[in-house]
């Protein structure tokens, strides 16, 4: 774990114990959040094993699964001092889909996913439910292997989720997250290089409505020669109470040489009063790498795009529908998962997300 710990993440706290972390109010990381909310989580309580893991519909048993990283904030180390059950599957070649399922009042698990050496994967992993929940997802993609994981999140659930990919050397990760709808979401995703000449493909999309709240934090660390990684991610609110955070980090290492690094996150803001929060960070500790940039918006309905579709003779409700589908429809193509793209389409039919209306 110290090995990865120093290519994830050489500098910053570091620990298993909650109290080496200041309180919430306190801490930088922690300032677009619900703080009453996010302290909910801190305090104690017994996992009620209520949550279950299916592969292809069948039960998965309680397993070996580790964690690659030493906790990095308070909520994440409080969790792990909890954390009981235990999940481990070796990803199957071609596709599959994982359900994460929890109707109880409070649980935590972890969940390991692996994906030998030259495999190619493509991999559904939802979570669903009404419970309030804690997830540490752990992903390893040994050698040469090529692996899509699109995680959806829904349902009315409370959750923090934190979820790392480790990848080797030549191995190509595409790491793809629908946020639908839910109640609170903190989802950290951290992804680090343990051999060089490997790329990560890193995309997102969430879609608040109501009073809704997700804030989402990547991070993808450069600690080795000749990797290369792209973040993309996009969101949209809907509801004058939504909010929406999202943090990235882009860390080119002092061994990071001929990096290749680009992260882009767009907002949508389709009701008054809503708030999205974009915060792109890069830092480079090694000037000889091939590029390295970011780019965030946060933009709202253009007039001028409605005008001229309904000169068109198109009406207001579909143009808007288009203007909205437009936004995503990019992303959604190059996630490259059908089953994400129809979740997708669906949760907009019933909220009346495609044109900027609540039904």
């Amino acid at each position: 774990m110290k090995e990865y710990d120093a290519l994830s993440e050489p500098e910053g706290i570091s620990s298993f114990d909650p109290k080496a972390f200041k309180d919430l109010k306190k801490s930088e990381e922690w300032k677009y959040d619900p703080i009453e909310k996010a302290e909910e989580f801190l305090q104690p309580f017994q996992p009620s094993g209520c949550a279950c893991v299916l592969l292809n519909g069948t039960l998965v048993p309680e397993g070996d699964g580790q964690k690659l990283l030493t906790p990095k904030d308070k909520v994440e180390a409080q969790a792990f001092s909890i954390l009981k059950r235990r999940f481990r599957i070796e990803i199957l070649e071609g596709k599959s889909r994982i359900e994460v399922k929890n109707e109880g009042e409070e649980d935590c698990i972890l969940l390991s996913l692996y994906a030998k050496a030259g495999q190619n994967s493509n991999v559904l992993l939802t979570f669903d439910g009404k419970g309030k929940a804690i997830y540490f997802l752990e992903v390893e993609a040994e050698e040469e292997s090529c692996v899509s994981i699109t995680v959806l999140c829904q349902g009315e659930g409370e959750r923090f989720i934190y979820d790392t990919t480790r990848i080797s050397s030549m191995a190509k990760v595409k790491r793809n997250l629908l946020c639908l709808g839910t109640k609170f979401t903190r989802y950290t995703s951290r992804a680090f290089f343990s051999g060089s000449h490997a790329e990560a493909e890193m995309n997102g999309i969430y879609f608040i409505h109501g009073d809704g709240f997700a804030e989402t934090r990547v991070r993808v660390a450069h600690g080795l020669p000749d990797c290369k990684s792209r973040v993309s991610y996009r969101g949209a609110l809907l509801g004058s109470k939504a909010k929406s955070a999202w943090v990235g980090e882009s860390i080119i290492g002092k061994d990071g040489k001929g990096s290749d690094s680009y992260e882009l996150n767009k907002n949508f803001v389709l009701t008054p009063g809503a708030k999205s929060f974009s915060e792109p960070q890069l830092e480079i500790k090694n000037g000889d790498i091939l590029a390295a940039g970011h780019s965030s918006s946060v933009g709202y309905f253009d007039p001028n795009q409605i005008f001229y579709l309904r000169s068109r003779g198109i009406e207001e409700k579909e143009a808007k529908e288009m203007i909205v589908s437009g936004f995503f429809e990019e992303l959604l193509s190059q996630m490259g998962s059908d089953e994400a793209k129809e979740e997708f389409e669906q949760f907009c039919r019933r909220t009346g997300g495609f044109n900027g209306s609540q039904a």
